[in-house]
């Protein structure tokens, strides 16, 4: 039966409240940026066709129907990315920069393929594969190391309306994934180790990244990264409401950062700010404390080793 593909339960009902608000904010702030624009129709076909590969992917009941809706979202994400291209005259010639991001970001389909693959020819005597291959697509769709450069990437040349759904409900796919998948692999320690491993990781190096950008929308991405992370280390640890919770709070965070910028100016301007404790970075060598910054200013490189083997 069709149906039979489909399953309803509170995961469900959590992902798709989550994307409803969220989808409402971006329309909302498309409506009001965009038109009257000869962007506006584009927009709206890829917001439909991003709540079709969304409602897909979440109401999946068996990994082909989420693999169905995986792909329609991974399109509609790239026409979110490059919406405010103009394609006349031979093109954009920047159009290299989103295609970089949208390829690395697409690599997360292999291993959901090798995973599907696998659940039919392996078997459950080989679960330890399938849930490693599970881990690899979440970490990617999440943008998790090593496989973190798409989101900033993305937003950084998208709208406002589009990079709403890109923080907040694209990158949370891969934690619904985990979570869907969980009875699968919570029994399998190594397997949970190395969730909260990662996340641990990509929270701590993320939080770095966040502190030395310029760009909002680079900052709310490493930021919606590291929280992602922090979401991880939950799912592992087995708190799975509180990995909801998690989730939407950050995706509400992440709106609001995009809606509302930080002013240029405080608002205690030329008021007398004293500020008696160091922080750790302070008591560092300043030759040290210069080495971190660079390292974390050029990302650790990870954007341009990946880049390098993508021609526009």
């Amino acid at each position: 039966m069709f149906w039979s593909d489909f399953h309803f339960d509170g995961l469900t009902l959590a992902y798709l409240t989550i994307g409803l608000a969220m989808t409402t904010l971006a329309v909302w702030n498309g409506r009001k940026t965009l038109r009257g624009h000869k962007q506006w129709p584009r927009f709206i076909i890829a917001v439909l066709l991003f709540c079709a590969g969304y409602g897909l992917a979440i109401l999946s009941g068996g990994l082909k129907t989420l693999l169905l809706g995986w792909e329609v979202m991974g399109v509609a994400s790239f026409l979110l990315i490059i919406l405010h291209r103009d394609f006349k005259n031979g093109g954009d010639p920047t159009l290299g920069i989103p295609a970089k991001a949208f390829f690395i970001y697409r690599l997360g389909d292999v291993g959901l393929l090798l995973a599907m693959w696998a659940s039919h020819h392996l078997g459950r005597e080989n679960a330890a594969v399938v849930s490693l291959l599970v881990l690899v697509t979440a970490s990617m769709q999440s943008s998790q190391l090593p496989f973190s450069s798409w989101l900033p990437q993305a937003l950084q040349n998208s709208t406002t309306a589009g990079a709403i759904l890109l923080a907040t409900l694209t990158v949370q796919m891969g934690v619904f994934l985990l979570l869907r998948s969980y009875p699968f692999w919570e029994h399998q320690l190594s397997i949970r180790v190395l969730i909260g491993l990662l996340g641990l990781t990509a929270a701590a190096m993320a939080a770095g990244f966040a502190r030395v950008q310029s760009s909002v929308k680079r900052r709310v991405a490493y930021v919606s990264m590291a929280h992602t992370g922090l979401i991880f280390i939950e799912v592992a640890a087995g708190f799975k409401s509180l990995a909801l919770i998690h989730v939407a709070a950050n995706a509400f965070l992440g709106a609001y950062r995009l809606l509302v910028p930080p002013a240029l100016v405080s608002a205690d301007t030329g008021k007398s700010v004293h500020l008696n404790k160091r922080t750790w970075e302070d008591r560092l060598p300043k030759k040290l404390k210069y080495t971190i910054y660079m390292f974390f200013t050029k990302e650790w490189g990870l954007y341009a080793r990946l880049s390098k083997y993508l021609r526009p």
